[in-house]
């Protein structure tokens, strides 16, 4: 099952954004009405207006990335974070810490790099994050050493194990190798 987290301040991010439209375009009709007599003030105005308007863009912009955009899902293999540059997934096995800190939640890979969570927002979802992040790993890994006892087993006839009996190493049974350089190999491991 496919767990889902998506940011909160969808709702406070609109309204914001509205607000801060219907100012702009107080300020703007304001300056319009003022320009015949004080040109200054006009100009004020309306420089207020076009700020307020890129403040309004901006509020509705988060809104729709929260809404729409920004998420993470827990998957019983990896973690998968959408954002506005796409997804990533992230295995389990190639994730070593999920920090949780000053509101931002963040998954560090085994490689050093750090990949924000911005499908996560505040300490408490990231808290929740955490811990669900780690149950999954925990099952993964447990599921992962299950099949390799299983598949490590030899046959109970007294025959030699076949190729199909012996396990096998490599990206076949891990599933799809990652597109960075360093997948598939132990921390400290000098390639």
């Amino acid at each position: 099952m496919t767990e889902r987290f998506q940011p909160g301040g969808v709702l406070h991010a609109l309204v914001s954004g509205l607000l801060e439209l219907a100012l702009a375009a107080v300020l703007l009709a304001v300056s319009l009405l003022v320009g015949d007599s004080n040109g200054g003030t006009a100009t004020s105005l309306a420089a207020a207006a076009a700020l307020w308007a890129v403040l309004a863009l901006y509020s509705l912009v988060t809104a729709l990335l929260r809404a729409r955009v920004h998420a993470a899902e827990l998957d019983g293999d990896a973690v998968v974070l959408h954002g506005v540059g796409g997804t990533r997934r992230l295995r389990y096995d190639e994730l070593s810490a999920v920090e949780v800190a000053r509101n931002r939640t963040r998954l560090v890979a085994r490689s050093g790099q750090a990949y924000t969570v911005r499908g996560v927002r505040g300490r408490a979802q990231g808290n929740r994050f955490r811990a669900r992040v780690l149950a999954r790993a925990t099952e993964a890994v447990q599921r992962r050493s299950a099949a390799r006892d299983q598949a490590g087993t030899a046959p109970t006839t007294g025959e030699t194990p076949t190729a199909q009996d012996r396990p096998q190493s490599g990206p076949s049974e891990e599933g799809p190798p990652s597109d960075r350089d360093d997948a598939g190999r132990l921390p400290g491991a000098e390639g």
